[in-house]
């Protein structure tokens, strides 16, 4: 296998390589961190509490392996780029698509307090409404200012959430921990995968690098600050709480100034999180309708379509959390842990196998056994992930009190958990 040396991205690369007007690797961070860091935080004190202290250790081992298989997916990338100039395009739309082809072949509750007591219904048309314009935003680096806004209300919110667990210590003190059985840790392992999740973003990212051969560092910086945020709620919440910690600590704050914040803060992060989530899946659907690349009015009207049907989807199904939780169990864990793994090896070998040389043979020729130890330890973890988170929420799936009517049947169905199907 030749590598076409137009393509290759040097250690010091020249102007021919680099995407002028392309995000840069501290941007490509604050891109990753925005749209991780999110809703998985609020959950991680009620996992630290299924799970003791083990719940530390496993969110160290989770961060550790989900950055080490983000960065082996970025060298996927980078050895397609290597491979084959088509890759080389500036404003690739699909290239997790193109990775996993390459590589596998084609095998809220903020309103409550505000005076505006309008149902959960009408609210869901209206945020879909205000998210229109920003979804048509062409790729991360046209969007990075909402990057930003991600992260910063996020970096605020784990400030706020801490300074007021830690108020309400010196009120009230604190509750000793549940006991933790296999089922418990099996429920902190799911909330704990939707935590590190995400990956499957990263490809997108690193497309609209001025430098995607660096991506790794931004994997790195972008870990760093989500073990900054995620570590300090996850200790407190659990220290001061224990056994009553709810499974969104925003329940458990005292009704003042920074639980409304924090409510106004974790909300704005979803809404611009949201734009970040989806834009893989715009510029696929744009990929296969042949859309042009420039902004058009083609672009406007099919995102635009994407976002009222998912606006349908809520309203048809307005508590969507057991079915979110079941899908998303399995595919967090093989999108972030096991897709990467499987992909990097079969890549790395397609390029470097020698002529009549075995595929095992080639495997330890050119990954070094540190390399191979993480990668099938990664396997196990993302592996033992999905069958543990998608058992935690199977019983919500079958759960007929997990549903309500739809909203075109009953508008306020979804303000009350007593409006269900049965």
């Amino acid at each position: 296998m030749s590598f076409d040396s137009s393509c290759q991205d040097p250690i010091l690369p020249t102007s021919s390589n680099i995407l002028h007007g392309g995000l840069t690797v501290f941007t490509a961070a604050i891109f990753i961190t925005g749209e991780m860091a999110g809703t998985g935080l609020l959950a991680l004190p009620k996992a630290m509490d299924q799970a003791g202290w083990y719940g530390m250790i496993s969110t160290i081992v989770l961060c550790m392996l989900s950055g080490y298989c983000g960065i082996k997916l970025g060298e996927c990338w980078t050895m397609l780029r290597q491979m084959n100039p088509v890759y080389c395009e500036e404003g690739s739309r699909s290239p997790f698509q193109v990775i996993a082809t390459e590589g596998c072949g084609r095998v809220g509750n903020l309103f409550d307090n505000i005076p505006a007591h309008l149902p959960v219904c009408v609210w869901i048309i209206i945020v879909a409404v205000v998210l229109l314009g920003p979804c048509w935003l062409g790729t991360p680096k046209d969007s990075w200012p909402i990057a930003i806004g991600a992260m910063v209300c996020t970096a605020i919110a784990c400030v706020f959430i801490t300074i007021s667990a830690l108020v309400d210590y010196g009120k009230r003190g604190s509750t000793p921990p549940s006991e933790i059985t296999f089922k418990s840790f099996s429920f902190s392992m799911g909330t704990m995968f939707f935590a590190w999740g995400g990956s499957a973003m990263f490809p997108t990212i690193q497309v609209d690098m001025r430098q995607p051969h660096r991506f790794h560092i931004s994997v790195i910086i972008s870990y760093i600050i989500l073990l900054v945020f995620y570590v300090p709620v996850s200790i407190i919440g659990y220290s001061v709480y224990g056994a009553s910690v709810k499974d969104n600590i925003l329940a458990n704050l005292p009704k003042n100034f920074l639980r409304y914040s924090v409510e106004i803060l974790i909300t704005g992060h979803l809404a611009m999180a949201f734009t970040i989530v989806l834009n893989p899946i715009f510029q696929g659907c744009e990929e296969l309708t042949r859309v042009p690349k420039h902004f058009c009015w083609q672009r406007a009207a099919l995102r635009s379509g994407i976002v009222l049907f998912l606006a349908f989807m809520a309203e048809t199904i307005p508590h969507f959390g057991a079915i979110l939780s079941f899908i998303g169990s399995s595919t967090v864990s093989i999108l972030g842990f096991i897709l990467p793994v499987f992909c990097y090896v079969l890549i790395k070998v397609r390029s470097t196998q020698l002529v009549h040389e075995r595929f095992t043979e080639t495997v330890f020729r050119v990954i070094p056994y540190w390399d191979i130890a993480l990668l099938i330890l990664s396997l196990i973890v993302g592996f033992f992930g999905a069958i543990a988170s998608s058992y935690s929420s199977f019983s919500d799936l079958v759960n007929p009190h997990s549903y309500v009517k739809p909203c075109w049947l009953d508008p306020r169905s979804a303000d009350s958990s007593n409006s269900t199907l049965f």
